[in-house]
């Protein structure tokens, strides 16, 4: 299932976030991987970021995988970059490496990645 959101993810609209991945996650059937593409963000705050690792959680308590695309968006992976997050979310450059990603395996070679750099 793919997400996309455009304009701002802040303090004001990261109910809009939580309530789309909410849904997704309701779905039937019950999607394994939720891709939600932050490409056409052009502002990222704080809690924007928090409630991208909230939803990861969320998901994951789900059996679920919330996969973060970032596209080529330098405002999207400063933010995720300054906070350190990129090297705990499951980061994309785009949505076709999200989707190829394949099962579980990527991500714990992506965590052992970032625990040896």
């Amino acid at each position: 299932m793919f997400l996309a959101l455009a304009g701002e993810l802040d303090a004001g609209t990261v109910l809009v976030v939580v309530g789309s991945v909410a849904a997704a996650l309701a779905g039937s059937p019950e999607p394994r991987v939720i891709v939600l593409d932050l490409a056409g963000l052009h502002f990222l705050g704080a809690a924007g970021v928090r409630v991208l690792s909230a939803m990861t959680d969320h998901a994951a308590a789900q059996n679920a995988r919330l996969r973060i695309v970032t596209g080529d968006n330098a405002v999207v992976s400063r933010a995720l970059r300054l906070t350190g997050v990129d090297r705990v979310l499951d980061v994309y450059p785009d949505r076709g490496t999200a989707q190829r990603a394949g099962d579980g395996r990527e991500f714990l070679r992506l965590t052992a990645r970032m625990w040896n750099s």
